[in-house]
């Protein structure tokens, strides 16, 4: 049996007969317990954390690698997250596109995990990745899968080759380059689009089923009551946004599009191509003037960034300041984080834009 720290909270009655008290669990190994039967699932982000944790509900719990306020982007692992790597039965993550710097230690820690990733997982959308200030001039074309992998996988060891950057402004040229000597790379966002929760899901409960059929038929209930609640979801956040279709706002950095496109109702610009990387006198003057020409109604800052920046382009402006935040920082981890994560773009995006915020 592998045995993790202990997780933050209690876990729940499995099956009948088996109860797992977390304090237990975490001082001796118990053959009897129904989570020695489950996978050791590691996921990387809080959204994959809740999916997970939807898909397991009543079988086991998952950890977590990225949680509270830290971000994929350049995110550094620490020596407790390793260990959870070298016991892990399967790894769930988006890919090298959003966490660059775990491509490394998942391939040399995770050597007996199953890992899963879930950029190039069945019935995930994909987007291209916009570039500019100006979104409106740029083109906001979608795949519905990624239709040369060969160049898809070549551009994640181009993107793995450049983890270690010598400077904010190295990184944010690179990061340039890197998109335009490859022009079809895609927003690793993915999870913002309801649609992309429920494929994740779907995903991981046949990943765990092949790898417990004991619990095979859990994995795949759990699986269709996810998808049902999204739908519900998605038909609410869709009524919710639609009359506000076509307002213009301005995001921190390029996080959202896949749940703007799914919504129709798209950024004009980002402040930050790379939220790693400073952006220059010549960036900030862009957005100022975009602000102003495109007549902006709300500009939205990041919890997991300094929001002195947006106070900068807000600066002789009118436009309203609220917050997006893609991967619910401040929200509990669980089965309930990622419709919240949801509902809390819809409330955020709604509210700043009809003048309540």
């Amino acid at each position: 049996m592998k045995i993790f720290p202990c997780p933050k909270t209690p876990l729940r009655k499995t099956r009948p007969g088996f109860f797992l008290p977390a304090a237990a669990l975490c001082l001796a190994a118990t053959a009897t317990s129904a989570s020695a039967d489950a996978p050791a699932v590691v996921t990387t982000i809080k959204p994959l954390h809740s999916i997970a944790s939807a898909v397991m509900a009543g079988v086991g719990t998952p950890h977590i690698l990225i949680d509270g306020a830290a971000s994929p982007h350049g995110f550094a692992l620490k020596p407790s997250q390793a260990f959870l790597l070298q016991g892990a039965d399967v790894v769930f993550w988006v890919g090298p596109e959003l966490a660059p710097s775990l491509a490394k230690p998942i391939s040399s820690m995770a050597e007996k995990a199953q890992v899963v990733e879930l950029m190039d997982a069945e019935g995930i959308e994909h987007l291209k990745v916009r570039e500019g200030a100006n979104f409106d001039a740029h083109d906001h074309g979608h795949e519905d899968g990624h239709e040369d992998d060969e160049d898809h996988h070549e551009s994640h060891e181009d993107h793995d080759d450049n983890e270690d950057h010598e400077g904010h402004a190295d990184h944010e040229e690179g990061h340039e380059e890197h998109h335009a000597g490859h022009g079809e790379a895609y927003d690793p966002h993915i999870w913002l689009n309801p649609e992309n929760g429920v494929a994740i899901a779907a995903v991981m409960a046949e990943t765990l089923a092949g790898l417990d059929p004991q619990n095979a038929a859990t994995y795949r209930e759990n699986a269709a009551i996810f998808t049902a609640r999204m739908e519900t979801l998605d038909g609410k956040i869709a009524t919710q946004l639609a009359p506000l279709s076509g307002r213009k706002f301005v995001v921190f950095h390029d996080a959202y599009h896949h749940f703007e496109h799914h919504f129709d109702i798209e950024a004009s610009g980002a402040i930050t191509l790379s939220p790693d990387a400073l952006s220059s006198a010549d960036r900030i003057a862009e957005v100022r003037d975009e602000i102003r020409d495109l007549g902006v109604t709300c500009v939205f800052q990041e919890p997991q960034f300094d929001a002195k920046l947006v106070d900068v382009v807000l600066e002789g402006s009118t436009a309203r300041k609220a917050t997006l935040d893609p991967l619910g920082t401040s929200l509990t981890n669980g089965p309930d984080l990622y419709p919240k994560l949801l509902e809390d773009l819809s409330d955020s995006l709604a509210d700043c834009l009809k003048g309540e915020s």
